[in-house]
């Protein structure tokens, strides 16, 4: 496992350092940066793919939010735990890979704050599991938390998932027809997909905005039908609320 973390305090740094290798039982091996140009500078594709970034929001020169954004240039799977004494700026950084938000003050005295948030992580690489389907063209493999959206079409039903790659400020995606059902898919998934229609059944990470209709991180455009937004409004909530926690 592989963690990068950027904090302007060294004593955080060393803290966040040791908690986290105490957290996991695999090898962990650890990236410290403090500053955000730093870690750009320093961060290169030869390290392999990074499993997590934690990252201060507020820091001299470049903030944690303006590093979210950069980070997804390149880095877009990579699940980011944000370290703050700014609660008003939660929202600002919310997004798909953000899993936690960590209050620095309280932090200093309570090391649990941040073991939860590991906590949470692990729990989230379930979502990297993969689902195998084989049908008449062979064996198709796909990481769950990289599917956006599937829609039904007749018996088959057609897999939009990410490429991991951005394109003017959008998420790259690809497409897949398999045969198999929405009903069996809802088998494979876990409560992060929800099921907006009778023909189209949405990953809530890749939403960027929800009303009337879903706009996801792709770009596309759903329709709610009406009869579902209530629920699908309720369900998108709890979504939100689980990511969103705040310690």
């Amino acid at each position: 496992m592989k963690i990068v973390i950027c904090d302007d305090e060294h004593e955080v740094l060393e803290k966040v350092a040791q908690i986290c290798k105490k957290s996991f039982l695999s090898k962990v091996t650890i990236y410290a940066f403090p500053s955000a140009e730093s870690l750009l500078k320093n961060l290169s594709s030869d390290m392999g793919a990074i499993d997590l970034f934690i990252l201060d929001i507020e820091m001299p020169g470049k903030s944690g939010l303006w590093l979210k954004h950069e980070l997804e240039l390149n880095w877009y799977e990579s699940s980011i735990i944000y370290l703050t004494s700014h609660e008003e700026l939660i929202h600002e950084a919310f997004g798909r890979n953000v899993i936690g938000f960590v209050d620095k003050v309280k932090f200093y005295k309570d090391d649990d704050i941040l073991i939860s948030k590991l906590k949470i992580f692990e729990k989230s690489l379930e979502n990297k599991s993969i689902i195998s389907i084989r049908d008449e063209d062979g064996s198709f493999y796909i990481q769950k938390d990289r599917i956006i959206l599937i829609k039904s079409e007749h018996v088959y039903t057609i897999v939009e998932y990410s490429t991991g790659k951005m394109n003017g400020g959008y998420l790259e995606s690809d497409k897949k027809l398999l045969r198999k059902t929405l009903k069996n898919w809802e088998v494979d998934l876990n409560n992060d997909f929800l099921r907006i229609s009778k023909s189209v059944i949405v990953n809530m990470d890749y939403i960027s905005r929800m009303g009337r209709e879903i706009i996801l991180k792709n770009g596309a455009c759903l329709s709610i039908p009406r009869a579902n937004y209530n629920k699908c409004e309720d369900a998108y909530f709890e979504f939100c609320k689980r990511k969103m926690k705040w310690n």
